[in-house]
């Protein structure tokens, strides 16, 4: 289908078919809603200059979210340098229908993950590409894929239990264990 357009043809096309999935890619990769934004428009224009050089038996948004990719890692290789840790992150949370407390605690999660991990959350588990889909954009294997994945979530589980089960002992319900200094404050309330 893309292979008979010309490049510009081609670039608005997929640019219409694709530029919120990378967005929201960028938007839970990338802390800044600007940057997000700028991922998308590198992201067109890289495609743009690549596009002769592009395989069209491939699969074009794959294609795109590699590009997306590589270059939101060189994006955060080069903040990390300005900056040894990005703490604000909040996606773009317009279509979900979750409580806004729970969405924001998986994503401050997510972020808590390796790297490799969070791409591997993000693609499969927010973006809902294939396993291959998933291998062809981060250059691993499909076995890779699934055992990152595996462990991804395990690690995620791991990490939304252990906040889950500090909460419980501030709000004093882990196995009847009330915190000593909420405890306190309440007896000299009283």
């Amino acid at each position: 289908m893309f292979d008979t357009l010309s490049a510009n043809e081609a670039i608005e096309k997929l640019f219409e078919l694709y530029a919120d999935d990378i967005y929201r890619y960028a938007r839970y990769t990338i802390p800044d809603t600007d940057d997000a934004r700028d991922v998308v428009q590198e992201v067109f224009m890289r495609a743009f200059r690549a596009w002769d050089s592009f395989r069209h038996d491939s699969n074009p948004k794959t294609w795109l979210f590699h590009i997306a990719k590589n270059y939101m890692y060189d994006l955060l290789r080069k903040k990390r340098t300005e900056r040894k840790h990005q703490t604000d992150f909040m996606p773009d949370i317009s279509e979900v229908s979750v409580p806004l407390e729970t969405l924001l605690e998986l994503e401050e999660t997510v972020a808590a993950l390796k790297p490799d991990h969070q791409q591997v959350i993000l693609l499969r588990s927010i973006e809902g590409m294939s396993v291959d889909e998933t291998a062809e954009i981060l250059g691993w294997s499909p076995a890779k894929v699934k055992t990152t994945l595996h462990r991804a979530i395990k690690e995620l589980r791991g990490l939304l239990d252990q906040k889950e089960g500090e909460v419980n002992e501030y709000r004093g319900t882990s196995g009847g264990t009330v915190n000593p200094t909420v405890q306190g404050q309440t007896k000299s309330k009283r």
